[in-house]
C-alpha cells in the first residue's frame, strides 16, 4: 500500500520508480548503442528517447521530402542524430508513398475506410510521392552496434522492413512497433498474426501502451505501441 502511494508522488512528479514498467527503464536496462528510428516523421520519438536520458547514436529514416526537410532541421541541432531521406522494405528500387491530410498516415498502403472512420480521420489520399526504398540490411551493413533499438512506425509496412532487416535483427536488443488491433490499412496482417511474426523473430512482449482509441467506443484501443525484448 505504503509503495503503490509513494510510486504515484513519483509518477506525478515525472520521477520514475527503478522497477517500473516504462520505456525509460527499459531503455535504460538494455545497454543500447544505437537506436533506429523507422518512420521517423517530425522526430517524435527519437525526441522522446533523448528525454528519457539516452545520449547515444540515433538514426532515422523517413522518405516524404516535405517531412523530412523538418526532420532535418531539427537532428541537426544533435550531433549523435542522423537522418536518411529513405523508405524501407523488403527489396531495394523505388516505391509511390500516399500522402494524406494527416501527414502521421502517410504510407506505402491504403487507409480502410471503415477504420478510418473509427478513427476519425480522412482516408482520402491527397497526393503521391515517389521515394527510394533500401533494405535496412544493406544500409546498416557497416555500422558497428552490437545492441539495437529497432523501432518501426510505417503505417502497414513493418512486416517489409522486418523482412529486410534479418541481419540487423540479430544485433537488435529490443523492439518497438505501432501495431492495430483494427484493419487500418487495406490487405495487412492482424494484431494476432503481428504477435506470432515475432515471436518466430525470437522476441517476445515487455510493455504494451494505447495509441489511439475508437471515437465509437473510446475504452478500447485501435492502435498500441508494442515493446519488444529479446527471448
Amino acid at each position: 500500500m505504503l509503495g503503490a502511494l509513494a510510486n504515484k508522488v513519483l509518477n506525478r512528479f515525472g520521477i520514475e520508480a527503478a522497477r517500473a514498467a516504462t520505456f525509460g527503464n527499459f531503455l535504460r536496462t538494455r545497454h543500447i548503442d544505437l537506436v533506429v528510428d523507422v518512420g521517423g516523421n517530425l522526430g517524435q520519438f527519437a525526441e522522446s528517447v533523448r528525454e528519457r536520458d539516452y545520449t547515444g547514436r540515433i538514426h532515422s529514416f523517413e522518405p516524404v521530402g516535405k517531412v523530412f526537410a523538418a526532420l532535418e532541421e531539427k537532428a541537426a541541432r544533435d550531433p549523435q542524430w542522423t537522418v536518411s531521406r529513405l523508405a524501407l522494405g523488403a527489396a531495394p528500387g523505388e516505391v509511390e508513398i500516399n500522402l494524406y491530410d494527416n501527414h502521421t498516415l502517410n504510407s506505402l498502403h491504403a487507409l480502410d475506410g471503415d477504420t478510418a472512420e473509427r478513427l476519425a480521420v480522412d482516408p482520402r489520399v491527397i497526393g503521391t510521392e515517389t521515394v527510394p526504398i533500401a533494405t535496412l540490411d544493406a544500409v546498416l551493413a557497416t555500422d558497428p552496434a552490437t545492441s539495437i533499438l529497432l523501432k518501426i512506425d510505417t503505417q502497414g509496412h513493418e512486416r517489409a522492413v522486418l523482412d529486410g532487416a534479418q541481419a540487423v535483427l540479430a544485433r537488435t536488443s529490443a523492439l518497438l512497433l505501432e501495431l492495430p488491433v483494427l484493419p487500418l490499412y487495406e490487405g495487412l496482417w492482424s494484431f494476432n498474426e503481428a504477435l506470432a511474426y515475432i515471436d518466430s523473430l525470437g522476441f517476445t512482449p515487455a510493455q504494451f501502451r494505447t495509441v489511439n482509441t475508437m471515437v465509437d467506443d473510446p475504452a478500447c484501443a485501435v492502435e498500441f505501441d508494442c515493446l519488444f525484448r529479446r527471448k
